[in-house]
């Protein structure tokens, strides 16, 4: 198969259309509420007069530790929904829906571990700023792997999504970045305006509600084409292997 990143967008656009009733609820219980959950429920954190310095990162790492549990099981939660979707589409016995939710919680402990793994790395990669960028391209299809070839470790994941993703790091790279800070540029919208109708007096109940569903909305939009995408790099680049 030919590989292009206009081919993976009319991919990942054409399984939307066909299966956006199986996609819709997955995602809505999964990542949006969990999403909603987290804006509407954990404090705002305290305002840094200086952004970028040590207290500021203290500041966020206190505030991080001090919302753990909340943070941890929204992102446990989102992880699952990614898990089912990606099995509704790369499982190779054809799961349905609730075949595919099953079998994700299965493959929860193994992603886990895979996606801290990778985070790490990058981590590491980006205190050289490259490396850190690169490793984001080169791992994008890990756990894709993990849910198309049932029984791969988090290590032979990462392995093969190396294998898989050879040349085309940057590449994969760039469609990473662009997605996410799309999904970005929606939270921080809705984010600012919900707190600057706070701070003005003028939010009731429901505009902060409304404002907070927005940001939830375009981060959930914003990982759901992430999959998608994943999906459609999979399929093509392991495709012809895996006879998919």
């Amino acid at each position: 198969m030919t590989f292009s990143l206009g081919q993976l967008i009319a991919d990942a656009r054409r399984m939307w259309r066909d299966e956006r009733a199986l996609l819709l609820p997955i995602m809505g219980l999964f990542h949006f509420l969990p999403s909603l959950a987290l804006l509407l429920l954990l404090p705002q954190p305290e305002q840094v007069a200086e952004p970028g310095t040590d207290a500021a990162s203290q500041a966020l790492i206190a505030y991080t530790l001090d919302n753990a549990g909340a943070i941890l099981s929204a992102n446990l939660a989102n992880l699952f929904g990614a898990a089912a979707v990606l099995l509704l589409f790369l499982d190779r016995s054809r799961p349905t829906a609730a075949q595919a939710l099953q079998r994700a919680l299965g493959l929860l402990p193994i992603l886990l571990i895979a996606t801290i793994s990778v985070w790490a790395g990058v981590f590491v990669g980006a205190l050289l700023i490259l490396p850190g960028l690169y490793l984001i391209g080169r791992c994008f299809l890990v756990n894709a792997v993990i849910a198309g070839e049932g029984g791969q470790s988090p290590v032979q994941a990462i392995a093969r999504s190396f294998a898989l993703t050879k040349g085309r790091g940057w590449m994969l790279f760039t469609l990473v970045a662009a997605v996410f800070l799309t999904g970005q540029v929606g939270v921080m919208v809705a984010g600012s305006i919900d707190r600057a109708m706070i701070a003005g007096s003028m939010a009731s109940p429901v505009t902060v509600f409304l404002f907070n569903a927005l940001a939830a909305l375009a981060s959930t939009a914003a990982a759901l084409a992430s999959l998608l995408l994943k999906v459609a790099a999979y399929r093509r680049l392991a495709g012809a292997s895996n006879g998919i």
